[in-house]
């Protein structure tokens, strides 16, 4: 993803193309959190219960098929560990 997301960052003017693809990547997601900041964009959902998580991961598995223009599609379990992350308190095993 470092590529990827160098690539973004110089299309946003934040990097060149003379540094790591790491270093590009994290300033990149850095100007990500803090625009998130400036416009108050939080980075729970405190209306998401753990117990609903499950039917929403269920939901967004279903909603997809292979024609989305995503890398790759997920099923129901791989995509609860990002509702997860949302949570207001995030359990400690689904830390990125």
């Amino acid at each position: 993803i470092h590529p990827k997301l160098h690539e973004l960052a110089i299309a946003a003017g934040l990097a060149d193309k003379n540094i790591s693809n790491q270093k590009a990547s994290r300033i990149f997601i850095q100007a990500i959190k803090d625009l998130n900041r400036a416009f108050g964009i939080k980075d729970c959902i405190p209306e998401i219960k753990e117990s609903d998580i499950p039917s929403l991961a269920c939901a967004a598995a279903s909603e997809a098929n292979p024609l989305y223009p995503v890398p790759i599609l997920m099923n129901a379990k791989e995509l609860e560990r990002y509702y997860y992350q949302f949570l207001p308190v995030s359990l400690p095993e689904f830390h990125a």
